[in-house]
């Protein structure tokens, strides 16, 4: 057990730890989700209501209870100030695969390496307690800042559909990146 141990929690990251979302998380998670910069990386930017909102976190819960997926709050490991959002979807477990996304709500938090770090927990849990042997994502063209984050983590381009996603007059590509249980751990 103690060379279980010793390998850490993949929940606790260098800056960030991820822990479930709860109802109560509802209002900071509203501050600042609606803002058009956070909406725009995630492909919409349709602001949600607070109710869309509690149903997506009812959702998560049911999404854990029956496999198909996993979300977590990341919150700051020392000030516990909620950050954002991740998590997985689309769970296969026969290809043992899933789609995973991540957002950091607050734009005051972003280039601060809290999705970097975010995302290494993920990936620790997608791999080393899921037991998944492929993580794939998918990363509006224009999202420069997520693209160098995943590529430094050693995600590759892999595909993408090409004008899927209609924003400010102008279609874009939706990019398609993976990464591999053995990349990872040889990274």
């Amino acid at each position: 057990m103690d060379k279980i141990i010793s390998k850490g929690s993949p929940f606790i990251g260098e800056r960030v730890q991820l822990r479930a979302v709860e109802k109560s998380d509802l209002d900071d998670i509203m501050k600042h989700w609606n803002t058009f910069e956070s909406r725009i990386g995630l492909g919409t930017v349709i602001p949600m209501s607070s109710m869309m909102e509690e149903d997506w976190i009812k959702s998560t819960h049911e999404k854990a209870k029956n496999q198909t997926g996993f979300a977590f709050v990341i919150e700051n490991k020392e000030t516990k100030e909620l950050l954002g959002t991740c998590g997985y979807e689309d769970m296969n477990w026969i290809a043992k695969s899933g789609i995973v996304g991540i957002g950091i709500h607050n734009p005051a938090n972003h280039n601060k390496g809290y999705g970097t770090d975010a995302m290494i927990c993920l990936l620790k849990f997608g791999f080393n307690i899921l037991n998944l042997n492929r993580i794939e994502l998918w990363v509006m063209e224009y999202n420069d800042r997520a693209i160098h984050v995943y590529e430094k983590l050693g995600f590759k381009k892999v595909g993408k559909k090409r004008q899927a996603h209609f924003v400010q007059g102008s279609y874009h590509d939706i990019i398609e990146m993976d990464i591999l249980r053995n990349e990872f751990e040889n990274k």
